[in-house]
C-alpha cells in the first residue's frame, strides 16, 4: 500500500525532472531564418489592412517595416507615417499579423493610379544581453536541485530537538 508521503515523494520527482527537462530551450532547435510570407491586403473605407505571415524563431523580437510601391515605377517607395498593429520594433513570428493604414492621414486628397502593392521587411532584433529562457532554465534548476535535496535527504518526521545550554527562564517573583 502507497502511503501518502511515498505519492508526495513520487510526485516531488516527477516535478522535478519536468523541471529539469525545461533546462533545454526550445529555441535552441528554432531555425534563425526570418521570412514574411502571404503578403496581401483589403481596402475598407479609408483604412488598408495588411495582411502577412512572419516566420523564423519564436522566441526572437522582430523590426517589422511597411513600404507602398508601385509596379510601374521601380524607385517609388512609400513608408507610411499612420500604422498600427504588428509593424514596429517589437513584434513576434506568427500567422496572420494585421497592419492598419489610416491612408487619408498620409494622403488626404487620395491616391491616384491601380498598380500599387505593399512590400513588408522584417529582420531579426539582437536583443544584448542573456537570452530569457537561459534565466527561466536556470530558475527550474535550483527548483529541481532544492527538491532533488530535499526529497534525497530521506529526513525523518521528527522535530529536531530544542537548542540546548540556555538557562531556563527565571521563576517568578512571589
Amino acid at each position: 500500500m502507497i502511503t501518502f508521503s511515498g505519492r508526495f515523494k513520487t510526485l516531488c520527482y516527477v516535478l522535478a525532472l519536468l523541471l529539469c527537462a525545461e533546462l533545454i530551450p526550445a529555441a535552441a532547435f528554432a531555425d534563425d531564418e526570418t521570412a514574411v510570407r502571404n503578403v496581401r491586403y483589403e481596402v475598407t473605407g479609408e483604412l488598408v489592412r495588411i495582411y502577412y505571415d512572419l516566420v523564423g524563431p519564436l522566441d526572437k523580437v522582430h523590426k517589422v517595416a511597411l513600404y507602398l510601391r508601385r509596379e510601374g515605377d521601380g524607385t517609388f517607395a512609400y513608408r507610411p507615417v499612420y500604422l498600427t498593429g504588428d509593424v514596429g520594433s517589437i513584434v513576434f513570428p506568427g500567422e496572420k499579423r494585421r497592419i492598419t493604414w489610416d491612408f487619408l492621414k498620409d494622403f488626404p486628397d487620395g491616391m491616384q493610379g491601380v498598380d500599387f502593392f505593399f512590400t513588408v521587411e522584417a529582420e531579426m532584433v539582437q536583443t544584448p544581453g542573456v537570452n530569457p529562457l537561459y534565466w527561466i532554465g536556470g530558475g527550474a534548476a535550483v527548483v529541481g536541485g532544492v527538491l532533488a535535496i530535499v526529497l534525497l535527504s530521506g529526513g525523518d518526521d521528527n522535530p529536531p530537538p530544542p537548542p540546548g545550554g540556555f538557562p531556563q527562564p527565571p521563576g517568578r517573583p512571589q
